[in-house]
């Protein structure tokens, strides 16, 4: 009876827990690269992001002027309502004012329509207001009264009025004209409804401007 080779069977003892093992490794690694793809997949979908993309989008510039100047240099939103304010006749402090208008619409991610729409519902775009109010949009002017807030300039009124709306209508879930006509005017909300159809007017206005 012939024997067989020791070495050949030897060779084919180690040659198979060595296929074995890196076959494993290649099923594992597989598993690996997938779970992690799906689980960066995940965190996009749910908006996670790493802590510097974060802070870019919660960070809000200090410097109002900043803000300002940018509008000013690089946004045709600025120069259409400065014609727009300036065909409705609208005080020159006002339109001076209008770089103000849209920074702060940014600021306090309001529509940059929505502020120089409800000034020119309210006082005939800035140009029927309270004597030193410098208060176009009619704000704090509550039922049986005839004056309202007092501000220093156009400008401070737009940035305390913006910050208004965001805090006391947006983030109560007041966001749309209807909506916020019910608090800002509820007599009007109540019968005829013509504060939110001037006020949907004058944005519509703005929207389709063309310079």
């Amino acid at each position: 009876m012939n024997k067989l080779p020791v070495f050949p069977i030897a060779l084919k003892m180690l040659i198979v827990p060595v296929w074995m093992t890196v076959t494993f490794g290649v099923i594992v690694g597989s598993f690996a690269f997938v779970f992690s793809s799906n689980a960066r997949a995940e965190n996009n979908i749910l908006g996670v992001r790493d802590e510097q993309t974060y802070q870019f989008y919660t960070a809000v510039p200090q410097n109002r002027s900043q803000l300002v100047q940018q509008i000013e240099v690089a946004d045709t939103r600025y120069l259409k309502l400065k014609e727009f304010f300036r065909i409705y006749n609208a005080p020159l402090t006002m339109v001076d004012a209008a770089s103000d208008f849209i920074a702060a619409a940014d600021y306090y991610q309001l529509p940059w329509t929505l502020l120089p729409a409800i000034s020119c519902k309210e006082s005939g775009c800035g140009r029927i207001i309270p004597t030193g109010s410098f208060n176009p949009f009619g704000w704090a002017v509550y039922t049986g009264q005839t004056s309202g807030a007092n501000f220093s300039s156009f400008n401070e009124a737009v940035w305390v009025v913006a910050k208004g709306l965001r805090a006391d209508y947006y983030d109560q879930g007041l966001d749309t004209i209807a909506e916020i006509e019910t608090k800002y005017t509820p007599p009007s909300a109540a019968t005829h409804q013509h504060w939110q159809i001037d006020v949907s007017f004058f944005m519509d206005q703005l929207e389709t401007w063309s310079l």
